[in-house]
């Protein structure tokens, strides 16, 4: 009886192994296939360090931009980095799924866009527990479990924004800035304080947010449409990512509000300073990403050499204006 039970019990624990396995396979296959060749290199040698980068978005310019920086310090340092992430038509909460992935592998370091969910917590305690340091870029979600953080200080950022909101709408009006729809983020919160910091000066100058709870049954198409229509005082819209850029300044020119209404954005694309030098949108404020990019790879080299590294590392900023593309095409 003890040996047929010893039997049954192999039986189950050999299948059970046997579909961990396929299951585990199939994730990093589905998480792998997704990524984006252009993050593949091949060094023609073994190199001595092995570093995997995680993009938000890896087929927009700014995270190609991170990804060349990098590249441009590891060529230098005995190291090799590939780029991993969501394309732009992927789901952007799937950051997490290629953090799992870059764990698995087992890298000598990360460098990673850490969204706020659950499951990237997990796969940074994951990591500590690997003995795999991670550097965040631009998000810093969870500082407790990164060993360092490579982007904008929020604060800065803030501050510079809330400059132009008088730059641009002057000392009077109000100033709508539109959240990030897509992830809810600690940082936006002290974003949104500097903006306000840098205003304080100037009571007439009213900043409000829009957040996913402020649309009630509106799409955000229509909700920003109803208030360009509804609010008179609205002279400055504030946009925090390049899809709001694009969705608040066609809604300006098909409203015919160009005249009325400011548009100030972080993060730029082709299409948004086309718009820029057109004039319909006044400012762009952009992070030097190549900078990013040799800063982290740096930073993680550093401490894979050393074993120490700085644990908040700040790149730099730069507002881009007609005038400003102006003088770069002369």
């Amino acid at each position: 009886m003890r040996v047929r039970r010893s039997t049954v019990l192999f039986i189950v624990l050999l299948i059970a192994t046997f579909w961990l396995i396929l299951y585990s396979s199939f994730l990093l296959l589905r998480v792998a296939s997704g990524a984006a060749a252009i993050g593949k290199i091949d060094p023609g040698e073994p190199m001595r360090w092995h570093l995997v980068m995680i993009g938000e978005r890896i087929d927009s310019p700014f995270w190609q931009e991170v990804f060349a920086g990098a590249l441009e310090i590891c060529s230098e340092r005995d190291a090799v980095v590939e780029l991993v992430g969501p394309a732009l038509d992927a789901d952007r909460k799937d950051t997490d799924e290629y953090l799992q992935y870059a764990v698995a592998a087992r890298p000598n370091g990360i460098l990673a866009f850490v969204d706020d969910r659950e499951e990237s917590l997990q796969a940074l305690e994951t990591a500590a527990l690997r003995g795999i340091p991670v550097i965040s870029l631009e998000n810093d979600a969870f500082p407790a479990n990164r060993q360092s953080f490579v982007g904008v200080s929020r604060y800065a950022l803030g501050n510079l924004l809330g400059g132009l909101v008088y730059t641009c709408g002057g000392a009077t009006g109000h100033a709508l800035v539109l959240l990030d729809e897509e992830s809810v983020r600690s940082s936006e919160s002290i974003m949104l304080s500097a903006i306000q910091d840098a205003v304080s000066s100037y009571p007439e100058i009213r900043v409000t947010a829009l957040d996913r709870n402020s649309m009630k049954d509106m799409s955000r198409d229509e909700f920003l449409r109803h208030r360009i229509l509804n609010d008179p005082d609205l002279d400055v819209i504030l946009c925090l990512t390049a899809e709001d850029t694009v969705l608040a300044t066609q809604a300006v020119i098909e409203l015919n509000q160009s005249s009325r209404i400011s548009i100030i954005a972080f993060r730029e694309s082709r299409e948004i300073l086309d718009y820029v030098r057109k004039g319909i949108i006044q400012a762009v404020v952009a992070v030097d990403a190549r900078q990013m990019g040799r800063k982290a790879a740096d930073a993680m080299l550093e401490y894979l050499e050393t074993g120490h590294s700085n644990d908040f590392v700040i790149t730099d900023l730069h507002v881009i204006t007609a005038d400003s593309l102006e003088r770069s095409r002369q």
